[in-house]
């Protein structure tokens, strides 16, 4: 009677978190491989993730999210992406920004990696972020929280293998959405 205590006792306790792996693991579809996944810290329950998918000229990126107001998602060819999703990364001794931005409709989302060291006698700091740019509001405007993710502090480095690095000095999706 015990062991059968102790086991439905286990099957209670670890229930909540195979669900929530379930939830933040089916943004990136099977037969892509996931390059991040992550919880916005917001208060809509907003997920993102970023997945890659085919073969040498037919590789693919897509975006997914989703949270209280619903889902989305961007996708296109990597030699495609410019309007749509681009990456930028900037990289200095004690320094490396990742930026990844997409465009939906009027709406510009962003994820940041940093990773950051002030010297060598202290730990690296790694954070991602999210931020929404709403249309109307300046990139300076928008809203950015922290994002929680198992992904490796700079996976979104991954993407440099699909898609072209732009300069860090540039704006990401300058150009219209064509």
């Amino acid at each position: 009677m015990s062991v059968a205590l102790v086991a439905l006792a286990f099957i209670a306790v670890a229930a909540p978190a195979a669900s929530q792996e379930a939830s933040a693991s089916n943004l990136c579809l099977t037969g892509e491989a996931t390059v991040l996944v992550g919880e916005v810290e917001d208060d809509f329950g907003l997920s993102v993730g970023v997945c890659t998918s085919g073969e040498e000229e037919n590789r693919t990126v897509t975006i997914r999210w989703s949270g209280e107001g619903g889902g989305d998602s961007v996708s296109c060819r990597a030699q495609d992406c410019e309007g749509t999703i681009e990456y930028s990364r900037y990289t200095s001794a004690h320094l490396t920004i990742l930026q990844l931005a997409w465009r939906k409709g009027d709406s510009v989302q962003r994820l940041y990696q940093t990773l950051e060291r002030a010297d060598l006698d202290t730990p690296a700091q790694a954070t991602t972020q999210h931020s929404w740019q709403p249309s109307g509001l300046t990139a300076e405007q928008a809203l950015t929280y922290p994002v929680v993710s198992d992904a490796d502090p700079l996976a979104l480095m991954q993407l440099e293998a699909v898609i072209e690095v732009r300069s860090s000095t540039a704006p990401l999706l300058a150009k219209p959405q064509s």
